[in-house]
């Protein structure tokens, strides 16, 4: 199976390590935070990522061998020269012993081949299908490597849009201390209440302190995954916090068949079941075919009794055979067989697993998604009631300066409320995308 980077691909390769290149000299030129969206992060993720081009270079390395197995059909070729000198007793071919001195010198070429066509055969079709399925592992990769990016910036994402819901509360809730601050020196409020908001601040900036630890750690993990520097202060963008939808309104059933299809595991456990099944048939059908050898050898003879060095004339030498292998690789190996066929039957068993662990991933993505977006709808009724909730506290406050703490309640609740929907609306977007992966597009 030839190995070819096509034009278009080694332009995209081309554009996605520019683009990381340049993202590498800005973060190395600014100690500023750099904002990346989604898309920025899906296309740097395999730009630069040593577990992907690890699998592409064992794809490489599964081809070469491919090429391998099939250019053992090629014969040998040598040249060559040789020189033999001999002195003393030698025996001739009727018997008779005597003293003797000559020498002969040799100039020529050979072709040699030695086949065993079964084995050759069934083990290049054997490596081109692992080839295959190497191939498939490397898609494989690269998609979980893709996932891990996305998964990782909405981690950041959340942590982030939380962060500024907090912060909005924290100004709201120093602005309404000057207030009540102003209402306590001129005797119309109570010290208590001011303590109250003033504890409610420092319990603020304490979250704020915490969720940008979250924060600083998800964008650490993320640098991790695009191999950037660890010190980079990535931020995500606020586009991104919008809920979208990825995958048709389809059964699970379908989406399940789906993924058996398309996902680059069960294609690569296909081709692995396939180099098993060729094995298996080379441990059984190879050793009935006999092996050939033969040779053919054209060049030069010379030389003769004493000193002589002349006489240099053509010669040929030529030569064919067949021939069985009887024992161990080759007939009546029985143990040979038994271990192919039990390794033929531990890859179908194996297909088995991963087929059963796709199903579980594509159902458990559907259950995250419609979860999550039912937790959508549920949180912007719990908004909607939070804010009027606020909205009334605040007007009674206006009449009557009892109600400081039903309005810290108040602004708590829409707070969480807030960071909740935030949360949910994270959750479905990353749901989806493991849906995408689970059904293999």
């Amino acid at each position: 199976m030839p190995f070819v980077i096509r034009a278009s691909s080694f332009l995209r390769y081309s554009t996605l390590f520019i683009r990381h290149s340049w993202l590498l000299l800005a973060l190395n030129a600014y100690s500023a935070s750099v904002h990346v969206d989604l898309p920025t992060v899906m296309k740097l993720a395999g730009a630069n990522n040593d577990e992907i081009q690890l699998a592409r270079v064992k794809h490489t390395e599964s081809i070469a061998e491919s090429k391998q197995a099939w250019q053992r059909f090629w014969p040998s070729l040598s040249l060559g020269a040789g020189y033999r000198g001999h002195e003393g007793r030698i025996q001739d071919v009727a018997g008779a012993v005597f003293d003797a001195r000559k020498q002969q010198y040799t100039v020529g070429t050979t072709i040699l081949i030695d086949w065993s066509p079964g084995d050759l055969y069934y083990s290049a079709l054997a490596a081109q299908q692992k080839a295959l399925a190497a191939e498939q592992l490397a898609e494989k990769s690269r998609r979980d490597i893709l996932q891990e990016a996305v998964n990782r910036y909405f981690q950041l994402l959340a942590a982030e849009a939380a962060l500024a819901i907090i912060e909005d509360d924290l100004q709201i809730t120093q602005d309404y201390e000057k207030q009540l601050s102003g209402a306590v020196t001129s005797g119309t409020a109570f010290r208590a209440d001011l303590l109250r908001v003033k504890t409610q601040v420092s319990r603020a900036k304490l979250t704020i302190r915490q969720t940008q630890e979250k924060r600083d750690l998800a964008a650490a993990a993320l640098s991790e995954t695009l191999r950037l520097p660890p010190q980079t202060e990535l931020r995500p963008a606020k586009s991104d916090l919008v809920p979208v939808r990825l995958n048709g309104q389809v059964g699970v059933a379908t989406m399940i068949s789906q993924a058996a299809q398309n996902r680059p595991e069960m294609k690569a456990g296909g081709a692995a079941n396939s180099a098993a099944v060729l094995e298996t048939n080379r441990a059984r059908v190879a050793p009935m075919i006999p092996n050939v050898q033969a040779g053919y050898t054209l060049g030069g003879l010379g030389g003769g009794l004493g000193n002589q060095t002349g006489n240099l004339g053509r010669q040929q030498d030529f030569f064919l055979g067949l021939g069985w292998k009887i024992g161990p690789g080759g007939l009546f190996d029985q143990q040979r067989q038994k271990i192919a066929h039990a390794r033929e039957e531990s890859s179908l068993l194996q297909t088995g697993q991963i087929k059963a662990a796709i199903g579980r991933e594509v159902v458990e993505a559907a259950a995250k998604s419609q979860s999550a977006h039912d937790q959508i709808s549920i949180n912007d009724e719990a908004v909607i009631a939070a804010e009027e909730m606020v909205k009334l506290a605040k007007e009674r406050q206006a009449s009557q300066l009892g109600v400081v703490l039903e309005y810290l309640l108040a602004r708590e609740e829409l707070t969480r409320a807030r960071q909740s929907r935030v949360l949910a609306v994270t959750e479905f977007n990353q749901a989806q995308h493991e849906l995408k992966r689970a059904v293999g597009k």
